[in-house]
């Protein structure tokens, strides 16, 4: 694993799936970490296992202004930030004809309305030599069915947001690396139906129990955030692809 000895890192969405394991994995690197999430409560027993390597935040991410000062608040703990993990997520899926729009108004307030609000609550933080890492999905590069196009078009958004954070924020040195990680077995999955494509339908039950068979484990993933944060400041990963073998094979 690359060293982030003394790197001051914020993770957004550090209290379950892929936030919660950058965190740590960041902190076993050497970081010190700023965790961000709106449960105070799986916050605080994060902090607590960390011990002094990590300072908390509690906000949610759609509230740009309260995440604006949990971020501002963490910078000062931590005399200033290195980088940051955004990797607040949600995912609701179903066919576009059989969803709620509220479940539609979720997906694009966390998944895009958050992502740009920890970008702009973040940046002025960071400068020559930080990285910025947003966790998207290969769903960010193609639509996998039906069912998921909600969900997709979410994260088609969050790569175009990291394009435009290269041309903002690239200018000044900071780099902006996209990771799309396929099926990851975590709790990120909402929503009370899934379409196949629209010809066929299957609970989320039997979805999430595909996802966590064929998945990757959200530490491959902070293993892979890691190794981002950890190349010396003159190299960007563009972006980050990866995808376990099992849901190759399937």
């Amino acid at each position: 694993m690359a060293s982030l000895d003394g790197r001051r890192v914020v993770v957004t969405g550090a209290s379950s799936g892929i936030g919660e394991a950058a965190a740590r994995a960041a902190v076993a690197a050497g970081a010190r970490v700023g965790l961000v999430a709106r449960r105070a409560e799986r916050l605080a027993g994060l902090a607590d296992e960390l011990g002094e390597a990590a300072a908390v935040g509690v906000a949610d991410v759609t509230d740009a202004a309260a995440l604006t000062d949990a971020v501002d608040r963490l910078a000062a703990d931590l005399g200033g930030l290195d980088g940051v993990v955004a990797a607040a997520g949600t995912m609701h899926l179903g066919a576009i004809g059989a969803t709620d729009p509220e479940r539609w108004r979720e997906v694009f307030d966390v998944n895009v309305h958050g992502l740009l609000a920890t970008a702009r609550a973040a940046l002025p933080h960071l400068g020559e030599g930080a990285s910025w890492v947003t966790i998207s999905s290969m769903s960010g590069r193609r639509v996998p069915s039906a069912a998921g196009g909600v969900y997709a078009a979410s994260k088609h958004a969050a790569h175009a947001v990291d394009e435009t954070l290269r041309r903002e924020a690239g200018a000044r040195g900071v780099r902006v690396t996209t990771v799309a990680p396929g099926f990851v077995a975590t709790d990120l999955m909402a929503g009370d139906l899934v379409a196949d494509d629209g010809a066929g339908r299957e609970d989320v039950a039997a979805f999430r129990e595909r996802m966590h068979a064929q998945g990757l484990t959200p530490e491959h993933v902070a293993a892979a955030v890691v190794h981002v944060l950890g190349l010396p400041p003159e190299v960007c990963v563009v972006e980050y692809a990866l995808t376990s073998t099992a849901q190759m094979r399937s």
